[in-house]
């Protein structure tokens, strides 16, 4: 921006990485809404026996919902807000509460399919800093779920750690490779539109390690 006299003024918190108070509430809610949507997913919705589950399970349950919930969305957003706000933009997650509740709906059916909410972007972006911004939260993805199935083949005799890693593995690289989709609003378009290369390098790994993790060139 410039001032009256045609200098041009950086902002005070150019890219600067800053949250608002709202903003971490509704960052607060939605992991823990995800949470829960995902444990009652690995327990079978309705037609798992939710009550009859030892506390031990619901424990495992829980943790790998949780660390899923967290590499999974919370940090895939981040990515989004953070590489944004480097740029200069204004940044800010914004929940969907339809979106969370319909979570949590399709969870007692047995299956997840969640739009928890997503980084609002405002600002000079061009089709490059764009097509960046979109491809930082798969990577982020993509990153964490490699991370775990390298540690479930590590540790394949690990018992129900073995399983966990394996678990969160593929749940990441399932999250990187749906955005990657080159459709309607998901980051694989975005990522198209600027280089198809790199969108093709992307979903090329997400899908490999997938397969990994699914037990494929083992």
């Amino acid at each position: 921006m410039y001032d009256e006299y045609g200098n041009l003024v950086i902002p005070q918190n150019y890219g600067r990485i800053h949250f608002g108070r709202q903003e971490l509430i509704q960052i607060a809610i939605s992991v823990t809404v995800l949470t829960a949507a995902f444990t009652i997913v690995l327990l079978g919705g309705f037609m798992g026996d939710l009550g009859g589950y030892t506390a031990v399970v619901w424990l495992f349950a829980l943790g790998v919902s949780a660390i899923v919930s967290v590499t999974g969305f919370l940090l895939h957003e981040l990515a989004h807000k953070f590489v944004a706000q480097r740029y200069g933009a204004w940044a800010e997650f914004r929940m969907y509460p339809m979106g969370l509740f319909m979570a949590l709906i399709f969870a007692f059916l047995g299956f997840l399919f969640a739009a928890p909410g997503a980084v609002f972007i405002s600002g000079h972006i061009n089709r490059k800093q764009n097509g960046i911004i979109s491809l930082a939260g798969p990577v982020t993805n993509i990153a964490f779920g490699s991370i775990f199935i390298a540690l479930w083949l590590i540790f394949p005799d690990a018992g129900i750690w073995s399983v966990g890693f394996n678990l969160v593995g593929r749940l990441s690289l399932m999250l990187a490779a749906f955005n990657l989709i080159p459709l309607g609003p998901l980051d694989g378009r975005k990522v198209w539109n600027w280089n198809p290369s790199y969108w093709f390098i992307s979903m090329a790994v997400a899908v490999a390690m997938l397969l990994l993790g699914w037990g494929f060139f083992i």
